[in-house]
């Protein structure tokens, strides 16, 4: 039994035959090869090829998400003493113990008292050089401290 012999690596590879052109026809080989290399088997889809959409319009809803969630932060910060300003108005809904104190509308009945001056810091004594002082609130968050310097509204 013999073995036919193995092709050396510098021959070249043979190619497959290609379907020549009918007998006859006004048509030239080339196009006839075109139409063999275009029948050949489809690629196979590459797994995860399709998610360009679901990805982008994932990442969309989550930028939705975040930007609809500082608009309610904000929203809901505006009532609170870290975002006053003199001139706005306060209430007091605890006691003096402990106080409660959130901004509301000068034209409101529960505006009691009138934001004199805003002290970021720990020292309540800047508050003493207002004349019309009535009351201190002072804050803590984490590491900041905010006093409110107040006189009575009206």
């Amino acid at each position: 039994m013999t073995t036919p012999p193995v092709p050396d690596a510098a021959e070249p590879v043979a190619e497959p035959a290609r379907p020549a052109a009918p007998a006859g026809s006004a048509e030239p080989a080339e196009p006839a090869a075109e139409a063999w290399a275009e029948a050949g088997p489809e690629p196979a889809e590459k797994p995860g090829a399709r998610r360009g959409v679901p990805g982008v319009l994932k990442i969309a809803g989550l930028v939705v998400a975040i930007v609809a969630a500082l608009f309610a932060a904000a929203y809901f910060a505006r009532d609170t003493p870290a975002a006053a300003k003199a001139g706005d108005c306060a209430h007091n809904a605890g006691n003096d113990d402990k106080p409660d104190v959130s901004l509301v509308d000068c034209n409101s009945a529960d505006a009691e008292f009138t934001v004199l001056k805003v002290v970021h810091g720990a020292n309540e004594q800047d508050c003493q050089t207002e004349p019309a002082l009535v009351a201190t609130y002072v804050e803590t968050r984490r590491s900041s401290v905010l006093v409110l310097c107040l006189g009575v509204h009206g």
